[in-house]
């Protein structure tokens, strides 16, 4: 009813029975309708997100800020993925041609990117003019710490951040900071074979500490490791590490995942003393895991990969590993170094939210000989049959998005947060424009989604960030022309191009989503 009074005043509409109002309505919208689908057509034509709702987008150092060895910085592991097919595979140092050593010449997209560097004032006032009240950006470690080792930051590093933080508040744009975005000081890849280590713990906490001390109350919202589950699927981007052929690659993958979980832990002890206010998230990347048949064996299937996918999480979260792993870790010959002061450390020490990328669904069977297989971002899947396929190719899942946050929020009882969100594909540049409908359509379904789980179910949502809100180099393919913007970059996969900015039609649609508090998002319907 309340929507009723709405259009016709309160008094009118206590005046008719709720059959005569159905009249009215159908007179008044010169519509047909059932009476099922009434009331909830008229809410979801105004529905918005809370006041307060978090609207933004979302880069990372790594793919946006080039410029790789300018004011002191270092290489980074980030800097060593080529443009080829091999970025995403394990790396093994006793394996020729790995690509720590290429047989041939390699482009390095990473190292130009699309000069954020020097770009970030241009680049925000645009944000600024989107409209958007938020934006996450990450700290390159070894912009602050070239090697990762030094007791002194590099002060020039300091200073961009400084800047970026004091671009932000001048357009009253609230900052979510990632301290560490698959970007880790190369120095310790070689000393240590990255986070396999328990030095690179300390190492991380005190660079921590630095920037959560420089920038003090400045920054509210801190995530600090990006997609920590995917130390398991991308283990040289997520971690550092590297591997022998003789070794068991699982065994390195949980012990550096742990420290991890460790580094983060002590991370939000030491900035909760900084900065009581401040907020700590957990962030994973998400997307429910459906059963291929209703077989119980795929349902089961389907259980335990998403108990894996949701492990770091759980313990971030409960403060406790789960008790599958006992099994889990015996059946794969895993024997983490686990101290009693880590267990201490963790339980005491929980997130306060849990953000997470979600681009689209997975779905799996327990007999996957013969089944069609599709990639999400690199990642093969078997091909759901109820599914679409996007202009990016991987299954176009909306939906999925409202059941993830239905699980995650269900499971958690946390506030939650989508700080990746988007599609990556090929743009075509006609004359000045961009008529991109099919990122668009993809973005209307996912926040259409986003409202109903928000109004609809309950869930607690603090926002939502478009992943790569300005054109950059995926972490997938390393390529530039696989495109998430509303803001293109005229550049190529080689870095060739003017580097100029524009606005994509996608970046009006938007803006528009921006204004309304997500109303927007269901015109046209």
């Amino acid at each position: 009813m309340r929507m009723i009074r709405q259009i016709f005043g309160i008094e009118t509409a206590y005046k008719y029975s709720i059959i005569e109002m159905y009249l009215k309505i159908s007179a008044y919208k010169n519509i047909l309708f059932d009476t099922e689908t009434l009331f909830l057509r008229i809410e979801r034509d105004n529905m918005q997100a809370q006041t307060g709702f978090l609207w933004g987008g979302a880069i990372s150092a790594a793919q946006t800020e080039g410029n790789y060895l300018a004011d002191g910085r270092k290489m980074s592991n980030f800097d060593y993925l080529p443009l080829n097919d091999k970025r995403l595979k394990p790396v093994y140092l006793d394996q020729k041609h790995s690509i720590l050593n290429p047989e041939k010449q390699e482009i390095y997209p990473s190292r130009t990117a699309i000069d954020f560097y020097h770009t970030f004032k241009e680049d925000i006032k645009l944000l600024s003019e989107l409209g958007i009240n938020s934006f996450r950006f990450s700290i390159s470690w070894s912009r602050i710490f070239p090697t990762g080792e030094e007791t002194e930051p590099n002060q020039k590093g300091l200073d961009f951040y400084d800047q970026i933080l004091c671009e932000l508040e001048k357009y009253q744009i609230e900052p979510i900071v990632t301290i560490s975005h698959f970007d880790l000081p190369f120095h310790l890849v070689e000393k240590y074979n990255g986070w396999q280590s328990r030095k690179v713990v300390d190492l991380y906490v005190y660079y921590a500490k630095t920037i959560m001390t420089y920038f003090k109350e400045r920054i509210k919202y801190w995530i600090p490791f990006n997609e920590m589950n995917m130390v398991l699927h991308i283990p040289f981007i997520g971690g550092g590490i590297t591997f022998n052929s003789k070794e068991n690659p699982l065994q390195i993958q949980y012990q550096a995942g742990h420290h991890q979980l460790l580094a983060n832990a002590l991370t939000i002890k030491a900035g909760k003393e900084i900065n009581p206010n401040a907020q700590f998230g957990a962030m994973l990347a998400a997307g429910k895991t459906y059963a291929y048949t209703c077989d119980p064996e795929d349902v089961f299937a389907a259980l335990k990969s998403e108990r894996e996918n949701l492990l770091f999480s759980d313990v971030q979260v409960f403060g406790e590993y789960p008790k599958f792993t006992t099994n889990f870790f015996e059946e794969n010959h895993i024997q983490l170094n686990v101290i009693e002061q880590d267990k201490y450390v963790l339980k005491e020490n929980t997130v306060d939210f849990v953000s997470f990328s979600y681009y689209s669904s997975a779905c799996t069977s327990a007999n996957q000989e013969g089944l069609e297989k599709v990639a999400t971002n690199g990642f093969l899947t078997v091909k759901n049959p109820y599914l679409p396929e996007s202009n990016s190719v991987w299954q176009n899942d909306p939906l999925g998005l409202r059941i993830t946050l239905n699980q995650l929020y269900d499971r958690y009882r946390k506030p939650l947060f989508i700080v990746e969100n988007g599609l990556g594909t090929q743009d075509v540049l006609n004359g000045q424009k961009i008529d991109d409908e099919y990122r668009i359509d993809y973005l209307k379904g996912h926040i259409q989604n986003l409202l109903l789980a928000l109004n609809e179910d309950g869930v607690d949502l603090i926002g939502y960030m478009m992943w790569g809100i300005i054109d950059l180099t995926s972490v997938s393919e390393g390529r530039i022309s696989k495109r998430y913007g509303v803001i293109y970059v005229d550049l190529d996969d080689e870095g060739k191009g003017t580097g100029n900015r524009l606005k994509k039609a996608s970046y009006d649609w938007y803006q528009e989503v921006v204004k309304t508090n997500g109303a927007a998002a269901f015109n046209d319907q």
